[in-house]
């Protein structure tokens, strides 16, 4: 604390609080800044550093997909493919769709090669097209158009498939609550199918190198899961008469599913046919 010191004339004497020391000596006792030792406590970081993953993350959470916009300009194909279904897409381009090509249907991801002349790949799944990479240049294939006789099929394949016959059946028809839930997620299919993945995981199940079916896991909510008739392990092989192990039932069943009012899951549980059937509720409701 420094001496009182006058103010104006009339006006009563006021402290000064740390006064500027004046003279020679005081600018001499300061030290000198060290800038090489600042320099070494690294204040806002190692420029040289790599990020830490976390910061990588978080990068690459926010850094644009390589598939952003190449459709925009891209012209239809005119390869000799045929997109018959999408089975999964994502916002940022990636799923998985049946493309047939000289009457032979496959199940393609992005980044696969698809089975015509030259070098051509999936590049984007979106909900009504895929785009192609045709040796460097982005070609679109719109979807397949169900026709009047696709739909005979359907019902050709519903009367031709093998029934529940003697399998054992779960059924929780009866059940509001299932109803409800299940209705519930029926929306989800057409709204935010990503979202399907807090109920059940699916993988493909093939033998000989042909598709069998689907495997089941639950997702998020194991107790949904099991609410619905399906334990861990399940393997679904048909959906209301249509057998999965053809790809091109994956797009009818989807068309299908909007106006179902029940559906019927045929399934192999350890090792023995097993039917699970549960009421979809009114599909008009749903939409």
């Amino acid at each position: 604390m420094g001496a009182a010191a006058a103010g104006p004339a009339g006006s009563p004497a006021r402290d000064i609080i740390n006064p500027p020391a004046r003279g020679g000596a005081a600018q001499e006792s300061r030290a000198e800044v060290d800038i090489e030792a600042l320099r070494s406590w690294q204040l806002f970081g190692d420029p040289g550093a790599a990020p830490a993953e976390a910061e990588v993350a978080a990068l690459e959470a926010v850094a644009p997909s390589d598939r952003d916009g190449i459709e925009k300009g891209a012209r239809e194909t005119r390869l000799n493919l045929t997109l018959r279904g999408i089975i999964a897409y994502t916002a940022d381009g990636l799923g998985s769709a049946i493309i047939e090509h000289q009457s032979r249907q496959g199940v393609y991801a992005v980044d696969d090669a698809l089975p015509v002349p030259g070098n051509v790949v999936l590049a984007k799944v979106m909900p009504g097209q895929v785009v192609l990479d045709n040796g460097g240049n982005y070609e679109l294939l719109s979807l397949y158009r169900e026709s009047e006789l696709d739909g005979q099929l359907q019902q050709s394949a519903r009367r031709a498939a093998p029934t529940a016959g003697a399998a054992r059946q779960v059924d929780v028809r009866a059940d509001p609550d299932t109803t409800e839930l299940a209705s519930g997620y029926r929306q989800q299919l057409y709204q935010n199918p990503q979202s399907l993945a807090e109920l059940v995981r699916i993988s493909p199940v093939r033998e000989d190198g042909q598709l069998r079916g689907y495997r089941l896991a639950p997702g998020q909510d194991q107790t949904q899961f099991q609410r619905l008739g399906f334990r861990a392990g399940d393997v679904v092989v048909a959906v209301n008469g249509l057998s999965l192990s053809d790809p091109a039932n994956t797009m009818r069943l989807y068309q299908a599913m909007r106006t179902a009012t029940e559906a019927e899951f045929e399934l192999q549980r350890d090792g023995q046919p097993l039917a699970v059937r549960v009421s979809l509720g009114d599909a008009a409701a749903d939409q």
